[in-house]
């Protein structure tokens, strides 16, 4: 089975602690352990940490000695592009409309997936990074629009998503009449999952052109959370978009964790599109032992998961380490 493991090379790898031996040696004791694939967040508020002739110099450039150390063990490197957090500065953003004082800062510097110049910058920074680095795939996370807490309150109302309402709904914004009317929601999912999708096929076929892999984080609530946010990741995998896609299914509870899995393997079905489960060994939602960690990912084995993608690589410990041997060898 397949093991991949999210990371975060900013703060794993501190300035001082982020030589190309520093590198290596975190690296060698991840691939030791039996992790073959490592999934970067190399962007973060505009902040880079690879060298792009779209973005500009970055502060230090940490990709470089990754795919370094990742070639000579052997190990897949996915750098994480997308919007939300990944997204880059001066960009059209999502906007709650007026009178929404309750809209976390997080998600008024969301990029709005509805603007074609976002788009654009996307798959502008994936051609860098397969330019500069030759990455085995790009990975992308909050290929979404804001959380649907947010959006249930406060649709977009951004200049291009007005425009988009006017020609289907005959007016710009939506009230709390309109979101009670299911034809109405459903052609609000409808155009943001449109939104949303363009991307994934834009780079679809820049993936294609370069013969690299295409995946994507996802979320775990696919009906609550996903489709709501224009995330219809069941359906990018049926028709062949993405390589391998890793549902977010993290949590503390054993038993929602099952239920998560039962319902992404109905999801993903006979697809192409490889399946990972995601096992939350640090995340919002808490964590979990070394011990419940592989109890998760012998679990996913029998669920008929490809593998599993960990989240994340800095809450690797030598716990977690001895317990993926065990598992691996």
């Amino acid at each position: 089975m397949k093991i991949a493991v999210w990371g975060h090379p900013t703060s794993e790898f501190p300035e001082g602690s982020d030589s190309l031996q520093h590198v290596k040696e975190r690296l060698g004791a991840l691939r030791d352990a039996g992790i073959s694939a490592y999934l970067p967040f190399v962007l973060s508020h505009g902040k880079a940490c690879f060298e792009s002739e779209t973005l500009g110099s970055p502060l230090r450039d940490l990709l470089a000695p990754v795919m370094e150390a990742a070639r000579e063990l052997e190990m897949e490197v996915h750098p994480i592009v997308g919007f939300g957090a990944l997204g880059v500065a001066e960009r059209r953003v999502y906007s709650p409309g007026k009178d929404a004082e309750d809209v976390p800062d997080w998600a008024a510097s969301w990029a709005c997936p509805s603007w074609g110049e976002n788009h654009e910058i996307v798959v502008r920074v994936a051609g860098d990074l397969l330019d500069e680095y030759s990455p085995d795939g790009i990975h992308l996370d909050y290929a979404r629009y804001p959380n649907a807490s947010v959006l249930s309150e406060h649709p977009c109302a951004c200049e291009r998503c007005r425009a988009a309402r006017v020609r289907w709904l005959g007016k710009p914004t939506l009230d709390a009449d309109d979101l009670a009317i299911p034809g109405v929601l459903y052609k609000e999912l409808q155009m943001r999952g449109e939104f949303v999708r363009s991307l994934v096929e834009s780079l679809r076929a820049l993936a294609d052109e370069r013969g690299i892999l295409l995946s994507a984080a996802t979320r775990a609530r696919y009906y609550k959370d996903a489709l709501y946010e224009g995330q219809d990741w069941a359906e990018w995998c049926r028709d062949g978009l993405l390589d391998f896609v890793c549902p977010m299914s993290y949590n503390p509870c054993f038993d929602r964790f099952g239920r998560f899995l039962e319902q992404h393997r109905n999801l993903v079905g006979d697809t192409d599109t490889q399946w990972l489960a995601g096992i939350g060994r640090s995340s919002s939602l808490g964590q979990i032992t070394a011990t419940e960690m592989a109890r998760q990912i012998r679990y996913a084995a029998t669920a008929g998961a490809d593998g599993v993608c960990i989240f994340h690589a800095r809450a690797l410990g030598e716990d977690d380490l001895d317990a993926l041997r065990e598992i691996s060898g």
